[in-house]
């Protein structure tokens, strides 16, 4: 008799078993899904944040200077600098550089950085992710600074 319970009992946790396996079988993809788009809307995040702090740096560095040709170029050095401080590849940016009117002390100066963001490995991602991030910043040149 007690044979016959055992067997009872193993034919009992064989079927729990099963039933793990199963439950664990249509739980994995749904649980790697939500892993990869966390990962890769917090690599958009992150992104987002370093261009961010390029756009700051790129025009903050170009109101730095009272001549045109070298803020322009300071401006491309700090954007180029930031982003590959941050980890990203500064050939992939667009930066732009505009001002209004001529090259003076006051004179407003918006830096704009883009940066393509590859789209998350998560099922329809393309359509939750934006596919660039741009920033601005706008800060006029410096109205203390000296010519020298």
């Amino acid at each position: 008799m007690k044979a016959n319970k055992s067997r009872k009992g193993q034919a009992l946790d064989a079927r729990h078993q099963g039933q793990a396996y199963v439950e664990f079988i249509l739980v994995i993809p749904l649980f790697l899904i939500i892993i990869a788009g966390i990962t890769g809307y917090g690599q958009a995040l992150y992104t987002k944040l370093a261009v961010d702090a390029a756009a700051w740096s790129a025009c903050r560095h170009a109101v730095a200077s009272l001549d045109e040709s070298r803020a322009i170029n300071q401006a491309f050095l700090a954007a180029s600098y930031t982003l590959s401080g941050f980890g990203l590849n500064p050939d992939s940016a667009r930066v732009q550089v505009t001002h209004w009117g001529a090259w003076q002390r006051g004179t407003q100066v918006r830096a704009q950085v883009c940066y393509d963001v590859p789209t998350p490995p998560v099922p329809m991602g393309q359509l939750f992710s934006p596919s660039q991030v741009c920033a601005r910043q706008l800060m006029p040149v410096n109205q203390y600074k000296s010519k020298w």
